[in-house]
Order: C-alpha cells, then sequence, then structure tokens
C-alpha cells in the first residue's frame, strides 16, 4: 500500500496519509489543525453532488465535464 503527502495549511508540516484513508479528513501530526480529506482518484459525481462537493470542499478541485454528442 502507498501513502501520500499533504502539507498541513497552519504550519507547514508535511503528513503522510495512507492510501487507504482517501476521502477522509485528518489532523496535523504536529499542531493537530484538521486536514481536508485527499482525493487522489477520479470522482463521478452527479449535477447536484457536485455542487455540494464542491461547495464544502475546502481543497483545489480539478473538474472534467464530459457529455455524449
Amino acid at each position: 500500500m502507498g501513502s501520500f503527502l499533504i502539507t498541513c495549511t497552519s504550519c507547514g508540516t508535511e503528513n503522510r496519509i495512507p492510501e487507504e484513508k482517501e476521502g477522509v479528513p485528518g489532523h496535523c501530526g504536529n499542531c493537530k489543525a484538521e486536514l481536508p480529506p485527499l482525493y487522489a482518484h477520479p470522482r463521478v459525481l452527479s449535477e447536484a453532488a457536485f455542487d455540494d462537493f464542491v461547495s464544502s470542499y475546502r481543497g483545489p478541485v480539478l473538474a472534467e465535464f464530459w457529455a455524449p454528442w
């Protein structure tokens, strides 16, 4: 299993997040500030779910839109 590094926006400490914790918020190991959930894999969202996700997610969001026509 792999892991990801996420930098705490409060103190700048790099925190190692296990791969199985993808999408789960955590806490910085140094200052205990809340870390946003990390998403390393694409998520398929409906229009309503997209609005909810983007409005509540504190990190950057990269969106790709596709239509069959």
